[in-house]
């Protein structure tokens, strides 16, 4: 746990000196993960349609389990999360190698930038023609509509356990040696807040900015959107930084103090060495 923590440290003080240097730069980063997050909802929802549209039960199942291609890209093409950085922060500005102001300076940025990407993307992507017509009730529409009108404390409850996985689907392949599965966990911790029926910030911010740029119902709004990302914003910072970055760092300062105390020989063992006569051969001889 200790060399994840220390991974997670270096990776925070990466992503802060981007930004110190290069502001655009770090918002492309960030705008990356927006647009990359859009590929795979266009994906989900096309393949979860066909299965809604005749009730199947693999509707959860098929529109789902490719979602963790959205963080894979993200992982390995360079971009830049909000969600992650929750937990990247916390630790590092715990481990006092980044400061609070360089916490909320890339929650700031990051969450702009993905929100850039997400809109770009939509707006680009309505002009393919192929979310053109859809039908009131598409699976899409759906599940943009139930996520505009749920009660404010369970979305930001649905928040926190969404991003307390999605940070784990981070963490755990950080102490993983194979690529297989590292893909493996990150596909399967997505996939289990995906079908949960959780709430991540920057997963709406795209759905909405998608249904939004498209003919749509007049019950999804601008609105609704606002009412929904406010709140699950919130429940994602504490569910990133407080269960996953707060957690693990507590308990790797544990794990170093039980390693350092295992080394120490114990004070039983060190008085029994000293007052062990030595044997010598005149001891050894019998009498």
């Amino acid at each position: 746990m200790h060399e994840s923590i220390e991974k997670a440290v270096q990776s925070a003080v990466f992503k802060k000196n981007i930004l110190d240097s290069s502001i655009l730069q770090y918002i492309i980063r960030a705008s990356l993960a927006g647009v990359f997050i859009g590929l795979a909802i266009v994906l989900c929802f096309k393949i979860g349609d066909s299965f809604n549209i005749v009730h199947s039960p693999a509707t959860t199942l098929m529109s789902g389990i490719f979602f963790g291609i959205a963080l894979i890209l993200i992982i390995y093409g360079g971009g830049e999360l909000f969600t992650g950085n929750t937990m990247f922060f916390t630790i590092s500005t715990l481990k006092k190698e980044t400061q609070i102001r360089d916490l909320i300076r890339n929650w700031v940025f990051c969450f702009g930038g993905n929100a850039i990407g997400a809109i770009l993307f939509a707006l680009v992507f309505s002009r393919t023609g192929i979310f053109d017509q859809l039908a009131p009730n598409h699976l899409l529409f759906e599940v943009v509509n139930r996520k505009m009108h749920l009660p404010i404390d369970q979305l930001f409850f649905r928040a926190i356990f969404c991003n307390w996985l999605v940070c784990l689907a981070i963490w755990i392949p950080m102490q993983l040696k194979s690529d297989a599965a590292k893909l493996m966990a990150i596909i399967l911790l997505v996939f289990t807040f995906f079908a949960s029926g959780y709430e991540h910030s920057i997963a709406n911010l795209s759905l909405f900015s998608l249904a939004l740029s498209i003919a749509h119902p007049a019950s999804i709004t601008l609105q609704g959107a606002l009412y929904n990302i406010i709140p699950v914003t919130l429940g994602n910072i504490l569910g990133g930084g407080l269960f996953v970055g707060a957690v693990y760092y507590y308990l790797s300062k544990g794990e170093m103090l039980a390693a350092k105390k295992q080394a120490e020989p114990s004070a039983s063992n060190v008085v029994e060495k000293e007052t062990q006569p030595e044997l010598t051969p005149e001891l050894l001889l019998p009498e």
